[in-house]
């Protein structure tokens, strides 16, 4: 059986990024950019691209190194340190210029994307072989549960009132001044893993440290050329391309899409992220119990067809009571995608390999992000002409098709990989 203190150390850690995740990577930083500030939609896929770009290039290397020295957490402790920072800097770079918000942001988004790798690895020190996808489901409940508690107490920053009730003490600042809040939670509930969750054991006789930086690089080399070593890991990390290009460019612009698209205010917003995020956690729970049962594999591919069903009644949708089912309809993919994906590459690869391979995990996934952003934002630009919202329904419908190219890939060329983990 897993430590329990181990397991609720590990999961406050996914409530602690996912605040970061709602408030400024979904939420008040694209809005502040576009709405705010007025600048192009692309600007907001430059400054995400950017920094993934950074993750996807820095992350298999770094992980190559916490898993040498058995340094998971304190690298973890590093760029959560680094993102928190970054993260109160973005409203105050904000009043002496744009370009300085968003470099904050850039850096606070890569040190958020880069500690995934090392909390990621950390799932087998913390759970018990055949409890991978539950502790995974509890996670990302947790985290989605605290995207609301980060919402709520962010929104009177924001708005001076919560749902209409003004908050004493607290003045309405505007989206700017969500950041600096936002920042202090993360740092807060984040601490309990930074303290609690343990790190991976090694041989006793290992040293705990990490390779030179040369070897680390030829490590990263032999990695990428010898992922043929796993069957089905390759095709795992193309598929996981393909879909979060779709989905990563969702998060990223859902708000953006309901406020042009639909006509959502800051204070609907809030109330949808709300029901989509419930959404996420009970899907996140469920689904974590279906993976240890039925496998991540079938677990993800179904959650995949839902995806793609979504996206495209979105693309589709005129009124608002559709738009609100399928905010709860994606905040149950969301749950269930993560939940699903990190125990299938956990039976995919070596444990002793996690940290490594989760940072080809990530390269992979952070690849699509720079991508997805830029494509959502060449499609926006190609429309400009067109009349009304059509421009944002078929940047919608571009991101279906590679959701189902992805799904694809997993259907057919991806193992399920072995049992027991």
């Amino acid at each position: 059986m897993s430590s329990r203190r181990a397991v609720a150390a590990w999961c406050l850690y996914d409530f602690a990024n996912t605040i970061f995740s709602m408030n400024v990577v979904s939420l008040y930083f694209p809005l502040w950019l576009t709405a705010d500030v007025g600048a192009a939609d692309v600007w907001v896929s430059l400054a995400n691209s950017g920094s993934v770009a950074l993750v996807a290039l820095s992350m298999p290397l770094l992980g190559v190194q916490a898993d040498q020295g058995r340094r998971r957490r304190a690298f973890l402790l590093v760029f959560t340190a680094v993102s928190c920072a970054a993260t109160a800097v973005i409203g105050l770079g904000g009043r002496v210029s744009v370009l300085a918000a968003v470099a904050a942001f850039m850096l606070a988004n890569y040190a958020y994307q880069g500690g995934l790798v090392f909390y990621n690895a950390m799932l087998t020190s913390v759970a018990a072989p055949g409890e991978v996808g539950r502790i995974s489901g509890y996670g990302v409940a947790l985290g989605y549960v605290g995207a609301i508690g980060g919402m709520l107490f962010v929104l009177p920053f924001n708005t001076g009132s919560l749902f209409g009730w003004d908050v004493p003490g607290i003045a309405a600042g505007g989206r700017a001044a969500t950041f600096l809040p936002t920042a202090v939670l993360f740092a807060l509930f984040a601490l309990p893993c930074l303290l609690w969750a343990p790190e991976a054991e090694g041989p006793a006789s290992a040293p705990a440290r990490g390779l030179p930086w040369a070897e680390a690089f030829r490590k990263v080399r032999e990695s990428l050329t010898n992922t043929r070593r796993y069957p089905g890991l390759r095709a795992f990390l193309v598929a996981k391309f393909l879909y979060e290009e779709a989905i990563a460019t969702v998060i990223i612009f859902m708000a953006v899409y309901a406020h042009q698209v639909w006509g959502f205010s800051d204070s609907e917003l809030t109330p949808f992220f709300i029901l989509s995020t419930v959404s996420a956690v009970a899907g996140s729970v469920v689904l974590g119990r279906v993976a240890d049962r039925v496998g991540p594999k079938r677990t993800l591919e179904g959650v995949l067809v839902a995806w793609l069903v979504c996206l495209v009644v979105i693309a589709l949708a005129q009124q608002r009571l559709v738009a609100w089912v399928m905010g709860s309809a994606i905040g149950v993919c969301l749950g269930g995608t993560w939940t699903a994906a990190r125990p299938l590459l956990v039976r995919l690869v070596p444990e002793d390999e996690l940290a490594e391979f989760f940072g080809l995990y990530a390269m992979s996934g952070k690849a699509a992000a720079i991508v997805g952003p830029l494509v959502w934002g060449g499609v926006l630009w190609a429309a400009a002409d067109w009349p009304g919202t059509a421009r944002y329904r078929l940047a919608i419908s571009v991101l279906a098709v590679f959701l189902g190219a992805g799904l694809g890939v997993l259907r057919w060329r991806v193992p399920a990989g072995r049992e027991g983990v």
